[in-house]
């Protein structure tokens, strides 16, 4: 008999992937491209939403080209996505506006509204404050609105385009819920009450389903488009975040992931739906369990750096074809903790949790004696603070825990350099596994669910998972790292007032 494929596909800030895996959890062929980021203006970041689907189309069929998979021996396919922004689509399921992402602020007078006046009950109902929902009170004052019938996701509107769906079917899983303003996140609805005090049109939003529901199949032109079969199964799948969390087997309390990517994001488990101001709590796509999440922009930070500070050695790694992030972490791994006294905040356009869009980056304590490679340290060293902070944060809402053990998800897992940091300032060991870009192996997960080729999450994960490393901490390492922590939650409180004060004058 032979084998079925599980095409997964993840649509990331900065690239679109294709991977098809088999049964086992072998990779049979994959493709990735860039997703390009339009930055028209300070403060506006925005990405067309064809280039979804484009880049899916292009990349699946050079999959197909490449692999030479029998197209009818796909059993499913599952997208996962980005899920700080939103689309608008028309009745037809074309786009009316482009990706708004979470990094455009724009909407920063909508998403001070929503805070001041609706944050409290924001949080309580969904876990998280606004992310994407007030963003749809921007568009209600934009000439756009009225042809507007409905804002979905990234994932939502490649899988709609490819099964050919209309607006009217247009849908939603959990997972992105907690971003919303809009849910009621521990029964997993909309929330009529949240829906009307922000005077919201209920019709703009798609059907919640699950992430293993089947919303429909391929279409002859998708299959003309791509090279895939008619007729294969499309699930709704989820968000990228939790996708990575399941393709890493963060599927129990307790388990821990750290994606670093564009975002570095620390994830928990837990068992039940709470909330605090200072981190997000987003449904799992797969079981009744949630995660606990921080969120700071920290590899898009350090890209910044290298690009404006190290431009001579970028230039160099790109007509080399080397690594310019491998070769900064070889020379700053021998720099002392705490990068002799700097310390950086790095939401260099604002915060997510709690949402501040005036918040911009800063270093504190850099002396004469410094380099740009202390600075570059301090970036990494700032990710570690975070998590620092989230951990705390968890383990006071639920002090039964047993935290023990870290999964390394996204590009940023190659530096053990930064690894080794984030090991030591938490004390924890961190594993790496053979794959990074784990939301695609999550994503495949939920595709085998969707169709019955697993019998449980449990068996899936088991199966796929591999792991490839641990690092170790040095132990009591963190002492020297203590107080550049507090100091790091220390700047975050007390620039609050002055950024603002920046930022809305």
């Amino acid at each position: 008999m032979s084998l079925r494929y599980l095409l997964s596909i993840d649509l990331g800030t900065t690239a679109e992937k294709c991977v098809f895996y088999d049964e086992t959890g072998k990779v049979r062929a994959e493709a990735q491209q860039e997703i390009k980021t339009v930055y028209p203006k300070p403060g506006q970041a925005e990405i067309p939403a064809m280039q979804f689907y484009e880049l899916t189309c292009e990349n699946i069929k050079k999959c197909l080209y490449t692999s030479k998979i029998n197209p009818k021996e796909i059993a499913c396919i599952s997208i996962d996505s980005l899920m700080g922004g939103i689309i608008g689509i028309d009745k037809n399921y074309n786009p009316v506006t482009y990706y708004d992402t979470c990094m455009d602020t724009r909407d920063a007078n909508e998403s001070d509204y929503v805070l001041k006046n609706f944050g409290e009950l924001v949080l309580e109902r969904n876990g998280s404050y606004s992310v994407w929902g007030h963003k749809l009170l921007y568009w209600k004052k934009r000439n756009e609105w009225n042809e507007i019938r409905k804002f979905i996701q990234p994932s939502a509107f490649v899988a709609g385009k490819l099964a050919g769906i209309t607006a009217k079917n247009s849908f939603i899983d959990p997972s992105f819920l907690s971003f919303s303003a809009l849910s009621n996140l521990s029964t997993s609805e909309w929330s009529d009450e949240l829906i009307e005090a922000l005077n919201i049109d209920i019709d703009k939003l798609p059907e919640i389903v699950k992430a293993t529901d089947i919303i429909g199949v391929t279409t002859k032109k998708a299959a003309e488009l791509t090279g895939l079969a008619e007729g294969i199964p499309i699930c709704a799948g989820c968000g990228d975040v939790t996708a990575g969390f399941i393709g890493a087997g963060i599927i129990k309390p307790g388990q821990m992931a750290d994606i670093s990517g564009t975002a570095n994001i620390l994830g928990i488990n837990v068992s039940e739906f709470k909330y605090d101001k200072n981190v997000a709590c987003m449904k799992s796509p797969v079981s009744n369990s949630y995660y606990f999440i921080s969120n700071v922009m920290g590899g898009r930070t350090l890209k910044w750096f290298a690009e404006e500070f190290f431009s001579e050695k970028r230039e160099e790694s790109l007509k080399t074809g080397s690594n310019i992030y491998g070769y900064l972490d070889e020379q700053v791994k021998n720099i002392s903790p705490g990068s002799d006294g700097l310390v950086a905040l790095i939401d260099l356009q604002g915060r997510f949790f709690p949402p501040d869009p005036s918040m911009r980056g800063l270093f504190v304590g850099h002396t004469w004696s410094h380099t740009r490679l202390h600075f570059y340290r301090s970036i990494l060293e700032a990710v570690a603070y975070d998590h620092y902070l989230t951990r705390s944060i968890v383990k006071k809402m639920f002090p039964e825990l047993d935290l023990n053990l870290v999964a390394a998800i996204g590009s940023g897992a190659k530096s053990k350099t930064w690894l080794q940091i984030k090991a030591d300032v938490l004390q924890l060991p961190f594993y790496i596994l053979e794959r990074n870009d784990l939301s695609t192996l999550g994503a495949a997960i939920i595709a085998g669910l969707s169709v019955g080729l697993f019998k449980n999450i449990e068996e899936a994960s088991e199966r796929f998972l591999s792991i490839k490393e641990v690092i170790k901490p040095v132990k009591n390492a963190d002492k020297k790292y203590l107080k550049y922590v507090e100091a790091y939650i220390q700047s975050l409180d007390l620039m609050q007032e002055i950024y603002k004060k920046i930022f809305y004058q």
